[in-house]
């Protein structure tokens, strides 16, 4: 017969059981916590790196070193470069593949102290480190860095045609319009007339690169107001924002055409 102590015993061993497991369970928790903290994002994953990056690094024998860094979401590079200043200049191009080192990113395929391999990745910029994978400091560092090609302030948005070569233009936000397409670095324009369509790039937010050739329906004008403006674009080779306003610009003259922003 079991007694009535025996049954308490069992009871207590029991609960004591359960109690050590959930304790333990407890324990397991909070040291995977410690072991992952939440937040604990790397470069990779915390920013939008994929793109291409441009800037001129220091030369110690030529005006500077014209760069542009490409890296693909399939983790392959593409960097070209120019030595500016020299008469036989030619651009040299590299491919390959690159890896995540931490916050940094190493370029496979560049020959052994023939030039730095190292990138640290930075919000809308890549800095270039020095052979040993160490941070450039000094009056040079600012130099060292390459901006994202784009300028998210101007593009994917519609910019309403408002003046071209000092003259006022008159029309819907529909028929007179500027669109930097920033995934297909392509603008979309018009100009009371045909649809353009031109290829682009945005180099240090403000440097502006017209590709030749302009794709454009065919229907017939009343003006040459299409003919300027498609003029205008292939001219401007830099642009100026507030937010609100834009321009076209050719050097530092006069603006060749401004446009508001499309609300």
């Amino acid at each position: 017969m079991i007694t009535k102590n025996f049954k308490t015993a069992i009871i207590h061993v029991v609960t004591g059981l359960a109690l050590y497991s959930c304790n333990a369970n407890k324990t397991s928790i909070s040291n995977n916590q410690q072991t992952s903290p939440a937040g604990n994002h790397t470069s990779q994953d915390s920013l939008d790196w994929p793109g291409s990056y441009s800037g001129v690094l220091p030369c110690a024998n030529c005006e500077g070193i014209e760069t542009e860094l490409t890296l693909a979401s399939n983790m392959t590079y593409v960097l070209t470069t120019r030595y500016l200043g020299r008469n036989d200049s030619k651009a040299d191009t590299i491919k390959g593949k690159f890896s995540w080192q931490g916050n940094k990113l190493k370029l496979e395929g560049i020959k052994e102290n023939e030039r730095s391999s190292m990138y640290k990745a930075e919000e809308n910029q890549v800095r270039q480190l020095d052979m040993q994978g160490k941070e450039i400091t000094g009056d040079l560092a600012k130099r060292y860095v390459l901006a994202k090609n784009g300028n998210k302030e101007i593009e994917d948005k519609s910019w309403r045609l408002i003046e071209l070569n000092g003259k006022p233009v008159t029309g819907t936000p529909e028929r007179n319009y500027l669109i930097f397409h920033s995934k297909e670095n392509r603008i979309e324009a018009k100009a009371n007339c045909n649809m353009m369509r031109f290829r682009y790039t945005i180099k240090n937010r403000t440097q502006l690169k017209i590709e030749q050739g302009a794709i454009m329906t065919r229907m017939a004008c009343i003006d040459n107001q299409e003919q300027e403006f498609l003029e205008t674009i292939v001219r401007a080779d830099n642009i100026t924002t507030d937010g609100v306003n834009l321009s076209l610009n050719k050097g530092r003259m006069a603006p060749l055409a401004r446009f508001e922003l499309v609300k």
